[in-house]
């Protein structure tokens, strides 16, 4: 029995330190923002070339889901910004898809980091996202990745499965000196993501039948602030970081298509970190503005950018 307990030990030793040691060693930005080639039409690759290797500043960022990447314009808002300012305004669209903050603050501390922005727009949907981004521990430095252990993130010991494969994959890249996943994968010049296309009214009606059945059941309160603990701790690093730049703070409702949720159901919440913009009715309620049942197409983003103009104040 003693024998095997002494293989197993030394079995065990060398891979944990193995492990430690992948941990010790940084992941090079490049290396990680390339890493997730192919997904979210290689947003991460752009997001890198506009935060670390574009000269221009970021005056006004954008941070959110794939509803920010769609609702948008940013080419759009530096050109009517810089009418309104006198001079340039760079803006930045920096949405990311699926709904995660975890990830929004990595990215934003990297963004911090290179850039001065002035205004920081945080996207806010119906409710909070109730989970770790899938993506977060391909980008997130490993004190971030072993601090996520926050009550309660359902996606910690994932991540840092994830985060041993990353730097693994760091490893070899760095010992045989493998070119392919740093090859630069967007050479577009802003992040808006642009569509003609027009939801089908099914779209739309189905979107409401499953939101007024996600508002039917509802959770006992102590369950609801379990669920949201994790997505509000980044939301409060998020604003913290930004105040720690004198950078303003500001959300932006972007609902879906169905919910008919005039306000995010964390209205007070919100209010209390930044102050909050509601889109008029007119854009939401318009069909001809939605790419499916939660983008909006180019219409919608027109008209979204154009209300943004109006809420947004740039000193002269």
């Amino acid at each position: 029995m003693k024998k095997l307990v002494s293989n197993i030990t030394l079995f065990i030793l060398p891979l944990f330190a193995g492990i430690v040691i992948l941990f010790l060693v940084p992941v090079d930005k490049n290396f990680s923002y390339h890493f997730v080639k192919g997904e979210c039409d290689n947003k991460a690759s752009w997001i890198y070339q506009r935060i670390f290797e574009h000269d221009e500043n970021i005056e006004i960022a954008f941070t959110g889901a794939s509803q920010t990447s769609c609702a948008i314009m940013d080419e759009y808002l530096e050109k009517e910004l810089t009418k309104v300012a006198g001079h340039d305004i760079k803006v930045a669209n920096l949405g990311y898809c699926r709904r995660g903050r975890d990830i929004q603050f990595v990215m934003l501390k990297d963004l911090f980091q290179q850039k001065k922005p002035k205004i920081l727009v945080i996207e806010i949907a119906e409710d909070e996202p109730k989970k770790s981004h899938p993506v977060f521990p391909y980008l997130a430095e490993s004190h971030d990745l072993w601090g996520s252990i926050v009550f309660f993130n359902q996606r910690y010991f994932l991540n840092i499965w994830k985060g041993i494969a990353v730097r693994f994959e760091y490893l070899k890249h760095v010992l045989f000196q493998e070119e392919s996943l740093i090859k630069k994968q967007n050479t577009e010049s802003f992040g808006y993501l642009p569509s003609t296309q027009i939801a089908e009214s099914e779209i739309i009606k189905q979107n409401e039948t499953d939101w007024k059945n996600r508002l039917s059941k509802v959770k006992p309160q102590l369950v609801r602030n379990i669920e949201l603990n994790y997505s509000k701790h980044y939301v409060e690093k998020i604003v913290n970081l930004a105040r720690q730049h004198n950078c303003e703070v500001l959300f932006l409702y972007l609902p879906e298509s169905g919910s008919k949720i005039k306000i995010p159901l964390l209205t007070d919440y919100y209010k209390t970190l930044g102050r909050l913009i509601l889109l008029p009715d007119s854009i939401v309620t318009n069909p001809l503005n939605w790419k499916d049942a939660t983008h909006f197409n180019d219409s919608g983003a027109l008209e979204v950018s154009d209300f943004i103009v109006s809420e947004i104040s740039v000193k002269k």
